[in-house]
């Protein structure tokens, strides 16, 4: 599809959706603290952007502030910073947002039971109510704007590499591209792990998975249009399109330039599949659900035991090379195997290592 008609369809899209139902706590992901009350955190930036306004579920006892529900939530959200002086709220930065005081507007405080019946309080310093809103809208009070449907924040560690099985590709770094066709039930994730040098455009990377995972089709020739993955299908248009984002952490996931994005090491690159009302993040895979294929169409590579305490046992068709690289994509082994190989590990440090062999990647575990 030519590029300028998809972004016509999607402002289209934009203007002919219905506004999203109303947010409630059953749709927050991300929770902080304990405790018998609870309130949520909504931060709108009203930077025009489809995804400016956040929230995050509150959780606690005894009298609390709107100031202590801010410093408790920033401390366990490594995207979130917020800045008070005196009492005052200045700065808040998110990811790719950020509302500085002055430069050009100011923060407003609300309360209220959800978006309809929110209305404006005395600032940080007041008290939290069980069961209620505290949110922040960033405005040039002219009017004041009252803030926004938001979407749920991710918690930034809910992910991390070492959760992804397999792997493909060779390299000493490595990302993860997160596919999600967005499901209306926890099914449809899948996440797949990727090795390479220096940096890799992410058509690349959806190439080479459509080339060595089972099951898994991708049509981008120059735009993301298609991808089915088993019983899994999202093509373009039907009905809905392929929206396409990057990422350091699951929370701070943004909307990139598409599969020309150039990933480097540690990276996330996501595609969702979406009606953009709003677009729709990439989202982790649940934990009993598989995060990448059990099947290639490359060289099969069998590791045991797995986790391993002295010695893992490598099995490979023919005469391969194997790379070993560390949890930092640190090449720290190197040999030619035939058939079978025995690797000593007992004075290796512990933790995550990816064994790879012609391309084909699996992770160990030593314990």
């Amino acid at each position: 599809m030519d590029k300028k008609l998809f972004l016509g369809l999607v402002i289209v899209i934009l203007l002919i959706r219905p506004l999203s139902a109303q947010f409630n706590y059953s749709d927050v992901q991300f929770w902080i603290g304990s405790g018998t009350d609870s309130t949520l955190l909504v931060i709108d930036f009203n930077d025009g952007t489809s995804d400016s306004s956040y929230v995050w579920g509150y959780a606690y006892s005894g009298a609390q502030t709107g100031e202590d529900l801010l410093n408790t939530v920033a401390a366990a959200d490594e995207n979130l910073q917020v800045a008070i002086a005196g009492g005052f709220l200045n700065d808040i930065i998110y990811g790719e947002h950020a509302g500085l005081a002055g430069q050009p507007d100011y923060w407003s405080t609300w309360s209220g039971a959800d978006t309809s019946s929110l209305v404006m309080n005395a600032g940080i310093a007041t008290p939290l109510v069980d069961g209620e809103w505290f949110a922040l809208s960033y405005t040039d009070f002219n009017p004041a704007a009252v803030p926004g449907q938001p979407i749920a924040a991710f918690d930034p560690n809910s992910f991390n590499f070492t959760m992804v099985d397999q792997w493909i590709g060779s390299g000493s770094d490595s990302l993860a591209l997160f596919i999600d066709f967005q499901s209306s039930t926890d099914s449809g994730r899948f996440v797949f792990g990727y090795l390479f040098n220096d940096s890799v455009q992410a058509s690349q990377v959806l190439s080479d998975l459509d080339q060595a995972i089972a099951g898994l089709s991708v049509n981008a020739a120059g735009f993301l249009n298609d991808i089915t993955y088993n019983s899994w299908s999202g093509i373009g248009g039907s009905p809905d399109y392929w929206s396409t984002w990057s990422a350091t952490n699951v929370g701070n996931w943004y909307m990139n330039a598409g599969i020309s994005t150039y990933v480097k090491a540690g990276e996330l690159f996501g595609c969702s599949y979406t009606d953009f009302a709003p677009a729709l993040r990439p989202r982790v895979p649940n934990n009993d659900m598989p995060v990448s294929s059990p099947e290639q169409n490359l060289v099969q590579l069998k590791l045991y035991p797995n986790p391993a305490v002295n010695q893992v046992q490598i099995k490979a068709e023919g005469n391969n090379e194997l790379l070993v690289f560390n949890s930092k994509g640190q090449k720290v082994y190197q040999a030619t195997v035939n058939g079978q190989h025995t690797l000593n590990v007992e004075d290796w440090k512990r933790g995550f290592y990816i064994i790879n062999i012609d391309g084909v990647s699996k992770r160990l575990i030593l314990n």
